[in-house]
C-alpha cells in the first residue's frame, strides 16, 4: 500500500475540528477561549487538558500529552498514523489518495476493500435474515431463550444463515461479487477444501446463527456460525478460516466496542464465548473481550497490552477451561500481564450467571478474583492436594514454569518466595524447575519503551527558539540562513524541522509536518503553541542564538584548555591548539559581530 499523500493529510485536518472531535469522545467545558476536561492519558482530580480551537491542538499540562486531531486518534485509539488518517477521513468523507505505489500494493489494496465490501453485504444479508425470515423462527426463539432481545440482535448486526447450500452465494452474485472472492473471503468451501480451485463452491454456513467478528476499527472481517440444532452432527461453532482480512490469532471478539471501558478500567475480563461477552456488556459489564477459541495467542496479548494492565480470565471451571487458562499464560505473561483467575459457580458461564442471579452477582465474582498463583495455591488447600506429596510435587512442577515467564522481576521474586512459604518446598528446588530467565529480561519494560517516546528535553535557549519559530515565519526565514542549530545539541533538530515548514502566522504547523514527528516532538511542540506569543520575536530569537553561540564557543574552549595541558603534546601539537584557543577567544570577544556571519 502506498504512502498516503501529504495533500490528503492536510484535508483531513483541515476538515476535522478538533473540539467536535475530541468532543465526541468525551464531555469538553469551555473556559475562556480553550476548552478542558479531565486528561483521558492520565488519572486526575481537577481539568488540566486543555483544547485549544484557534489552534486546532490539545494539551495536557499534568502529563504533558498534547499533539493536533491525528495525534489525539492515535493516542485515544491507539493506533498508527495512517489508521488514524483513514478513520478522520471517513468521518469526513474525504477519500484517501496515496503516493505512486508498486502494481502489487494496489492490488492488495483494492482486494481488501472488495473483501471488506463483501463481509458487509454478508453481515447484513444475514442480519436481514434473522429479523424477518419465517425459516429464521427457532435461531428468534434460541435468542430470546438466551435473554437477547431485538435491540441487542441490531446492535450486534447478529444475524442467521439459512439451511441453504447456496443462497448466500446467490446473493452475492447479485451484487457483483465473484466466485473466486466469495471463496477468498471464506464465505465458502469446496468438498474437497480447494476453494481457490475453480470447483463447485458451497456456503460454509448453513442454518447457524451468525456472529460478525470485526476489526477493533469495527469492520467486519470475519463470522462465527452457533448450531442451533442441539442434535446436529456439526461442530458446535464453525469460523471463517483464514484469510486476507482474517487472522484468527490476531482479533480480539468485541474490541471494537469495549476498548473504552477497557482503558478505563485498566483491565479486561476474558470471556470464553461470544454470547458470554454480549450478555456481560449489554448487563452493563463492559470492560470485556474474548479470543477466537480459547487460549491466548502473542499477538492478542500484545493488542491487548495496549489497553490494560491486567486480565481476568473468566473461562469455564471445568478441565477444559483450567486447561485454556494455562495455554494462555504464556502470551500473557510475555505482555507483562498481570493475570487474574475469576471463579464462577460450578456450571456456571457468565450468560448463566448473570440471566440468573443478575450482573451485580457476575461483578462480585470479577471483584474476588485471585491472582494466578494465589488461585491455584488456594484451591490446592481446599481440594486437599497439599496433603499428598505426589500431588504437590505435581503442583510445583506446573507452577514453577509459569512463574517463568513472568517478567516482571520483583513480582516473580515475590511470588517464588509466597509459593515456597506456601508449599513448603525450599525456593532452589523451585527455582530449578522455573528455568527462570535473567532478571534484564523484562518484556513488559521493552513493551512500554516500545510504545512510548522518551521525553524530549531542550535547553532554556533551544526551547525559546523553539517557540519563536512556531509563533513567526520571519524567524523561521532567519534560521534557515544560518548553520543547522542541531549542532548545540539533539534537540535542535527540532527546532531545524519547524523551521523548515511554511506556515501562516498564527496557524498551527501543517497536519502533514506534523505527521513526520516522534510523540515525544509533536508534545513540545504543542506545548509551546499553548504559551503567550513574545514580543519581537526576531530580534529575540537573534540575541538567544547568539547567546547560545557563544556559549557553545565557550565550551570548546574549556575543551582545548583541557587538552593543551596534556604533557605527552608535542610543540607543534600544542602551537596548534593554542592558536585554535585564541581564535575562539577573539571569536567570543566580538559580541557585536552578527551571528549569521559567524
Amino acid at each position: 500500500m502506498g504512502l498516503i499523500a501529504e495533500e490528503t493529510i492536510q484535508r483531513v485536518a483541515d476538515a476535522t475540528d478538533i473540539v467536535e472531535l475530541v468532543g465526541s469522545y468525551f464531555p469538553l467545558k469551555r473556559a475562556g477561549t480553550s476548552f478542558r476536561a479531565l486528561c483521558p492519558f492520565h488519572r486526575e482530580k481537577s481539568p488540566s487538558f486543555h483544547v485549544n480551537p484557534a489552534r486546532q491542538s490539545f494539551h495536557c499540562f499534568g502529563c504533558g500529552a498534547g499533539g493536533g486531531v491525528l495525534r489525539f486518534v492515535m493516542d485515544y485509539e491507539h493506533v498508527d498514523f495512517p489508521t488514524a488518517v483513514r478513520r478522520l477521513a471517513q468521518r469526513a468523507g474525504i477519500p484517501v489518495v496515496e503516493d505512486a505505489s508498486s502494481g502489487d500494493d494496489s492490488q492488495r489494496h483494492g482486494q481488501r476493500e472488495r473483501l471488506l465490501g463483501m463481509h458487509a453485504e454478508a453481515a447484513s444479508w444475514f442480519h436481514r435474515n434473522l429479523m424477518k425470515s419465517p425459516d429464521a423462527a427457532h435461531a428468534r426463539d434460541y435468542l430470546k431463550s438466551r435473554g437477547i432481545g431485538v435491540e441487542t440482535a441490531k446492535s450486534w448486526l447478529l444475524g442467521y444463515a439459512p439451511d441453504s447450500w447456496d443462497a448466500l452465494l446467490v446473493h452475492l452474485r447479485e451484487r457483483r461479487f465473484s466466485a473466486d472472492e466469495i471463496a477468498l473471503g471464506g464465505l465458502a468451501s469446496s468438498k474437497d477444501g480447494d476453494e481457490g480451485g475453480g470447483g463447485r463452491i458451497y456456503s460454509r454456513f448453513r442454518d447457524r446463527l451468525m456472529f460478525p467478528i470485526r476489526n477493533d476499527y469495527g469492520e467486519v472481517v470475519a463470522f462465527s456460525g452457533r448450531v442451533l440444532q442441539s442434535d446436529s452432527r456439526g461442530a458446535k461453532y464453525v469460523n471463517s478460516p483464514e484469510t486476507p482480512l482474517f487472522t484468527k490469532g490476531r482479533v480480539l471478539f468485541g474490541l471494537d466496542k469495549t476498548k473504552r471501558d477497557l482503558i478505563e478500567k485498566n483491565a479486561a475480563i476474558v470471556c470464553e464465548g461470544q454470547l458470554d461477552l454480549i450478555t456481560a456488556f449489554e448487563a452493563g459489564v463492559r470492560h470485556v473481550i474474548a479470543p477466537q477459541g480459547t487460549a491466548f495467542t502473542a499477538d492478542q496479548a500484545r493488542l491487548l497490552k495496549r489497553y490494560v494492565e491486567t486480565v481476568l480470565l473468566c473461562f469455564d471451571s471445568d478441565t477444559a477451561g483450567k486447561k485454556a487458562a494455562d495455554r494462555s499464560l504464556p502470551a500473557l505473561f510475555s505482555q507483562g500481564l498481570l493475570v487474574r483467575i475469576v471463579s464462577l459457580p460450578q456450571g456456571d458461564d457468565p450468560d448463566s450467571l448473570i440471566q440468573r442471579d443478575g450482573p451485580g452477582a457476575f461483578l462480585e465474582r470479577v471483584e474476588a478474583a485471585e491472582d494466578y498463583f494465589d488461585h491455584n495455591l488456594n484451591e490446592a488447600v481446599r481440594s486437599g492436594e497439599l496433603a499428598d506429596a505426589a500431588a504437590k510435587s505435581r503442583l510445583v512442577r506446573r507452577l514453577a514454569p509459569a512463574l517463568a515467564l513472568v517478567g516482571d522481576a520483583v513480582l516473580r521474586e515475590s511470588t517464588l518466595g509466597k509459593m515456597a512459604t506456601r508449599l513448603g518446598v525450599p525456593q532452589s528446588t523451585i527455582r530449578q524447575l522455573m528455568k527462570a530467565p535473567p532478571v534484564a529480561n523484562d518484556s513488559r519494560a521493552e513493551e512500554i519503551q516500545a510504545l512510548e517516546s522518551p521525553p524530549l528535553e531542550l535547553s532554556p535557549g533551544m526551547r525559546i527558539l523553539c517557540q519563536l519559530a512556531v509563533q513567526s515565519a520571519e524567524v523561521r526565514a532567519w534560521l534557515r540562513a544560518q548553520s543547522p542549530l542541531a549542532r548545540y545539541e539533539a534537540a535542535g533538530t527540532l527546532v531545524d524541522k519547524v523551521a523548515a515548514v511554511d506556515f501562516e502566522d498564527g496557524t498551527p504547523p501543517p497536519a502533514a509536518f506534523l505527521a513526520t514527528l516522534d510523540p515525544s516532538e509533536e508534545r513540545v511542540l504543542t506545548a509551546l503553541m499553548a504559551e503567550r506569543s513574545m514580543p519581537e520575536p526576531l530580534d529575540r530569537a537573534k540575541q538567544t542564538a547568539r547567546g547560545m553561540h557563544v556559549r557553545h564557543l565557550n565550551q570548546q574552549i574549556e575543551v582545548l584548555m583541557a587538552e593543551v595541558s596534556n604533557p605527552s603534546l608535542t610543540s607543534p601539537e600544542r602551537q596548534k591548539i593554542q592558536k585554535q584557543i585564541l581564535d575562539l577567544k577573539i571569536r567570543v570577544a566580538d559580541v557585536h559581530r552578527p551571528f549569521e556571519q559567524a
